[in-house]
């Protein structure tokens, strides 16, 4: 069994991508995924990408402080032995969030409904106001830094090598069957041990010998 540290954003929509490729895919493949916190607000601020029209930079910029008190939920759930509970409320979050049409930050609202769909108490909410659980967030953050840069899927493999794929994975959904195709080609990949991913930070010193 491989078991798979998604660091995502839940305002990132190539993160929402990866989730939703990735949690069609665990168990057909015999995976075991694990959530792990990162903001891109914690870390970027309002920094966008020059020329980016301005209703995206602030529809990305309202997202990203609202996927902070998402992530504090997370942090609860994890403190309370509920980390199962995190890829629930993530998809079910990602689910209201990433929908077609121009891009909307989501609405407080939001959390409270995901957190229902989930099948958490609403109490849980609570947590997403409360700036107690930031160091765990950039705590988790600072361990991605160490690691990549950007928002990757971080597969470690059974005997502890470990593979980064940082950034965008996937550009648009893609279909079980199609999903299926792109992890066996990775699986290919990752065999090889010669193969550091797509970002990796201590890049191994290149090596010509046959």
């Amino acid at each position: 069994m491989k078991t798979l540290e998604l660091y995502a954003d839940p305002a990132c929509p190539w993160s929402w991508l990866a989730v939703r490729w990735l949690t069609a895919v665990a168990p057909q493949r015999g995976l075991r995924l694990t959530f792990r916190s990162f903001s891109l607000w914690m870390r970027d601020g309002s920094d966008q990408a020059p020329g980016v029209p301005e209703f995206v930079r602030a529809a990305a910029v309202a997202a990203s402080k609202e996927s902070v008190r998402v992530l504090r939920v997370f942090e609860a759930l994890r403190d309370a032995g509920r980390a199962d509970a995190i890829e629930r409320l993530y998809l079910e979050w990602g689910s209201r969030v990433f929908v077609p049409g121009p891009p909307q930050a989501p609405a407080p609202a939001v959390l409270l409904e995901a957190l229902a769909a989930a099948g958490l108490d609403a109490f849980w909410a609570e947590a997403a106001d409360d700036p107690r659980w930031d160091a765990a967030l950039e705590s988790s953050n600072a361990a991605l830094a160490a690691l990549t840069f950007g928002t990757p899927v971080v597969p470690t493999l059974v005997d502890g090598r470990q593979v980064l794929f940082g950034g965008a994975v996937l550009s648009a959904p893609v279909t079980p069957a199609d999903g299926l195709v792109v992890w066996d080609a990775l699986e290919i990949l990752t065999s090889e041990p010669s193969f550091v991913g797509f970002s990796t930070a201590g890049l191994p010193m290149p090596s010509f010998a046959q």
